[in-house]
């Protein structure tokens, strides 16, 4: 799961090159914090996706899933020992 963790932290932080480090823990929501935008979340779902040979249909998108990095990363991972 680190290398879940670790990829959305890049991606996060390649998107905000403005946030200052450690600005995005494992606890920060990727819904209601400044991290990421909507169409942020999207490229970041779909990012992972091809990174991890995940399929991240509409039925599995739940906002749940994006409670925080960690939540995110746990939820990757799991679709990825499934797969």
């Amino acid at each position: 799961m680190a290398d879940v963790r670790e990829a959305i932290f890049a991606f996060i932080a390649a998107r905000n090159p403005g946030l200052p480090p450690g600005a995005v823990t494992g606890e920060t929501s990727l819904v209601t914090s400044d991290a990421l935008d909507s169409i942020g979340i999207l490229d970041l779902m779909m990012h992972l996706g091809d990174r991890f040979g995940v399929e991240i249909d509409e039925d599995s998108f739940d906002l749940a899933n994006f409670d925080s990095v960690d939540a995110l990363a746990h939820f990757i991972d799991d679709r990825r020992s499934d797969a």
